[in-house]
């Protein structure tokens, strides 16, 4: 069965760099292979792999409710939307993405929805690592049939409302029908001054243990402003080694030379 690694918080935390890095320190030093799954309607992780993705899962619920798919001769509907899945699928030498897109909206995707999870849980025996860059509702991994994270990655931002946000994100996992077996606390854009006293005081009322405080990354920000893939920035960057650094903590892997 895969490790499976899913980052979650509220939107503008980071998560989506968090999810790449961990994407990157996962097939560049541990050199093993990640079906990455973007499960954030803002749907983001392509642009941070600097992939472009075409084709996502909620265009695949519209056309199948909708009724505008033609279903090839002899091909049964089921096989045939399989099919499709595969067909959103980003396959690189190194990782291949899924992105789910926009939320579902009014309409009932029960059906679709019901495949798409035995194609999440089928990962589980096709890849080594699977990494989740979830929306903030988790939503996706409730659906998962295999109810297992390895590993829950928790980004927020160094302020009360941070604070908060990240706790209630906590409460939520823990009222899912999923197995959390770790979790990590990533404090993101720590100031040089650290932590106030008003913020430690918080985490500490809500028995939050800080995993990583990563601190404003100057490269990160322009590789952002100017649409560069993560998978870019040079390999002594402080926070793509900082979350090398986490993820050993949690999993058991040999790091390959190069």
């Amino acid at each position: 069965m895969a490790l499976t690694i899913a980052v979650a918080g509220k939107g503008g935390t980071g998560k989506t760099t968090v999810a790449a890095l961990s994407i990157r320190y996962i097939t560049e030093v541990i050199r093993k292979s990640v079906s990455a799954i973007d499960a954030d309607p803002n749907a983001s992780l392509g642009m941070a792999l600097g992939v472009t993705v075409e084709k996502t899962i909620a265009d695949l619920r519209d056309d199948v409710i909708e009724r505008r798919m033609g279903i090839p001769p002899g091909m049964s509907k089921e096989a045939y939307i399989e099919y499709c899945i595969e067909e959103c699928i980003i396959e690189n030498e190194k990782y291949d993405l899924l992105t789910m897109g926009r939320p579902e909206g009014p309409k009932c995707y029960c059906y679709v929805n019901n495949l798409l999870r035995k194609y999440m849980d089928r990962v589980g025996n096709s890849y080594p690592y699977v990494v989740i860059d979830n929306e903030a509702g988790m939503e996706h991994l409730s659906r998962r049939t295999t109810n297992n994270v390895d590993l829950l990655l928790l980004v927020c931002e160094p302020t009360i409302i941070g604070v908060v946000s990240a706790q209630r994100i906590i409460k939520l996992a823990s009222e899912l029908p999923i197995i959390v077996k770790e979790k990590a606390i990533i404090l993101n854009r720590v100031t040089k001054d650290g932590l106030s006293p008003a913020i430690q005081n918080k985490l500490d009322e809500f028995g939050m243990d800080v995993s990583l405080s990563i601190a404003y990354d100057h490269e990160i920000y322009d590789a952002a402003s100017n649409g560069k893939s993560l998978l870019k920035i040079h390999e002594q960057n402080e926070t793509f080694n900082a979350i090398g650094n986490l993820l050993r903590n949690y999993i058991n892997v040999e790091v390959m030379s190069k």
